[in-house]
């Protein structure tokens, strides 16, 4: 019986956890950062000396790649929680590509060191194998006690 119950437990693989745990740190980073810039961006931008203009600055477009960057990340780091508990990665490759490409988009290869990275973590999520552990296998093994 206890092989049984060993045997359902869902595991987390060690290369899995690794390269999760830096990911997810990686893209909290970056949430909290961009959520930093939507919430202070007037102070930001009087440091700045961007505001001194007013007539031909416009903060609207600035707030606006702010606001789709945090939650392209905030989705991403949602993604990792169901990949560290159900195994399914679909979540991070979407929004993950999203992001990428929206990154190529506003500033094109410029700190390409960033996407690669991206990439690489991306790349890994859905090279490393996961141990499907389904809600449905668990409530089953504790039938067979």
């Amino acid at each position: 019986m206890t092989a049984q119950k060993s045997e359902s437990k869902p595991h987390t693989r060690l290369l899995q956890l690794l390269v999760g745990t830096f990911a997810m740190t990686y893209y909290i980073f970056i949430a909290v950062l961009a959520l930093t810039a939507l919430i202070f961006n007037k102070y930001i931008i009087e440091w700045a000396g961007l505001g001194t203009n007013p007539i031909t600055f416009n903060i609207f477009p600035i707030w606006l790649v702010m606001l789709v960057l945090f939650l392209l990340n905030a989705m991403i780091i949602v993604g990792f929680f169901n990949y560290f508990r159900r195994g399914k990665k679909l979540i991070i490759l979407f929004f993950g590509m999203i992001l990428i490409g929206i990154q190529i988009i506003i500033g094109g290869f410029e700190g390409w060191q960033k996407l690669l990275l991206e990439a690489i973590l991306i790349s890994l999520i859905l090279i490393i194998p996961t141990r499907q552990s389904s809600v449905e296998s668990i409530e089953n093994a504790g039938n067979y006690e």
